[in-house]
């Protein structure tokens, strides 16, 4: 079913929403949508109604499988929103958070992965399986490599793994996914061995790990 659109009248009142359950403003920025989001969850307030009932696991097994999906969902569409949207969800796992950790018995802080390191995984993985498995159906985010080097250095070696980074003339597409993630893609390839993983698992655990190293 094709969804029609009415773009008259002013442009304060145009908003497009898509079938995959985004929206996105005149701007084509996904701020509202982080918002919304946000908002969303915290009126629901599903785990704190229900944490009467359960235990500390049970409560982090509601967040994990009702509430944080609902703030990962597309989210490599609009993770280039400002970190000031971005930590509006934040916010609410570091809610559910405190609620998991007064619901246990022992002092054994509640591990919760924070989701812009998610995020920055799942984007990476994304690279992962356009680059390295040669996806199919992510050929229209294949990036062509850069040149050879013309001469050795220490991260010759590693050079053919890296992308050719998309030229941005604005912020808004410097923080897309292409010309963002094939930064960080590169900055894997020339300082680490990951890309020889090739089971996708290994790969994302090796990721993890190298994120959990790098400087706050």
């Amino acid at each position: 079913m094709v969804k029609k659109y009415n773009l008259e009248g002013p442009a304060s009142s145009f908003k497009k929403k898509l079938t995959l359950g985004l929206n996105f403003n005149k701007n084509l920025t996904y701020t509202g949508h982080v918002r919304n989001i946000a908002k969303k969850l915290q009126i629901n307030a599903c785990v704190r109604r229900i944490s009467h009932l359960l235990d500390a696991s049970g409560c982090e097994t509601l967040y994990k499988s009702q509430v944080r999906p609902i703030m990962e969902y597309c989210p490599l569409v609009w993770s280039p929103c400002p970190p000031s949207y971005l930590n509006l969800l934040d916010k609410i796992q570091d809610r559910e958070k405190r609620l998991i950790q007064r619901r246990r018995t022992s002092e054994q802080p509640t591990a919760l992965q924070p989701l812009q390191q998610r995020r920055d995984v799942s984007g990476k993985c994304v690279m992962y399986k356009v680059h390295e498995q040669q996806a199919l159906h992510l050929t229209s985010l294949l990036l062509p490599r850069p040149p050879q080097a013309p001469y050795s250095t220490r991260t010759a070696p590693r050079r053919g793994n890296t992308l050719e980074v998309p030229f941005a003339r604005t912020e808004l597409y410097l923080q897309s996914f292409l010309p963002k993630y094939s930064r960080m893609w590169n900055t894997l390839m020339e300082t680490t061995a990951v890309g020889q993983a090739k089971p996708l698992t290994d790969f994302k655990a090796k990721v993890n790990t190298w994120i959990k190293r790098q400087p706050p």
